[in-house]
């Protein structure tokens, strides 16, 4: 079968690869769509140092059921599955305690010790698969990993009515971030990014008030706009030092800090004091528990709309270019958020 193979930093071609045979507990999947996901480009230039090559890479996807391993119920060739990436023995005390993407013995699918979705056929356990309703179409489905995370990630906020939210980065994540925010009542929803293109989709996924980086003074508008207090909470997802350092000065005293964004690039210079003396509680946030089954039913009833943030689709052959020429690491062509399609 084809796959994307990952060689090392900058190293990726389409190869024929073995196809893989489900173990016990396993299912083969034909694959349907794949969802191009940030830290894709991290693994591709080397920054995500956990991957190992070779490596085919690859985990925000789902496809068709063509085989089942022994020992699996519930799912049969045929059925249409989106699959968590996440590995989990099921035994640590993590696990144990429903906190499965905390697993001391972790793997993820197309990033750590497991061959990815970028492939005509790959593996993954019963246990992650998710079944797909008909109303959601493959390329949606690219999305479903996609709005896990912030789903998982406003569960641990916990956001009180009328309060005030700032998201710094406004690809896919933040946008539903800024939606998923206002669903419990924040009443007034900041969103902080780099790309006119990008920011003009704020007011459709809840954001009040859209800045640009480039053109704006983003930490003294907060501010005054908050009569200096600064916002409630902070949900970082760009991953970059300035959207991190930036959104810990429009912190208001005792306010949350979501760290989302993923910052593989090495250690970011941060002012501890302020985090000491205004008492802010940072939490990081990985995976998302539990999270998949709303995100489906999200997506399912219309409530977050996803299909129109898809700005590019790949044939598998078109991956290595589309990573190579930095139309998505550049973000060129007004590009968004790319699905692989099969």
């Amino acid at each position: 079968m084809k796959a994307a193979l990952w060689n090392g930093p900058y190293n990726l071609s389409i190869q024929e690869v073995p196809c893989p045979t489900p173990s016990e507990g396993e299912v083969l999947i034909r694959t349907k769509a794949v969802g191009i996901c940030g830290s894709d480009l991290e693994i591709y230039d080397g920054r995500f140092t956990q991957c190992k090559p070779p490596l085919t890479i690859g985990h925000e996807g789902g496809g068709v059921v063509e085989a089942v391993g022994p020992g699996v119920n519930g799912l049969h060739a045929g059925d249409r599955v989106v699959v968590e990436c996440l590995l989990y023995c099921g035994k640590c005390d993590n696990c144990r305690k429903g906190r499965y993407n905390l697993c001391d013995f972790h793997k993820v699918i197309g990033m750590i010790g497991v061959q990815g979705e970028y492939a005509e056929y790959f593996v993954a356990p019963a246990k992650n698969c998710h079944l797909l309703p008909e109303e959601i179409t493959w390329p949606e489905a690219g999305l479903v990993d996609t709005l896990a995370g912030p789903v998982h990630g406003i569960s641990l906020t916990e956001v009180p009515l009328e309060s005030s939210v700032a998201v710094f980065g406004a690809g896919p994540a933040g946008l539903f971030f800024c939606k998923l925010a206002k669903l419990p009542g924040a009443s007034k929803v900041y969103l902080v990014g780099t790309r006119a293109n990008r920011l003009a989709f704020g007011k459709r996924y809840g954001a009040d008030v859209m800045l640009n980086v480039n053109r704006d003074q983003v930490v003294d508008l907060i501010k005054d706009d908050t009569g200096g207090k600064g916002v409630d909470i902070v949900i970082e997802s760009a991953g970059t030092g300035k959207a991190l350092n930036d959104g810990l000065n429009v912190l208001k005293k005792g306010g949350v800090f979501l760290l989302y964004g993923v910052f593989g690039g090495g250690p970011i210079p941060v002012d501890i004091q302020p985090i000491q003396l205004h008492e802010f509680v940072i939490k990081g946030i990985n995976g998302y528990p539990f999270k998949y089954p709303q995100a489906i039913n999200f997506i399912k009833t219309g409530m977050i709309k996803v299909g129109e943030l898809i700005s590019h689709t790949f044939a598998l052959e078109e991956l290595p270019e589309a990573f190579s020429s930095g139309l998505i690491t550049k973000r060129r062509e007004n590009y968004m958020k790319g699905v692989v399609l099969f």
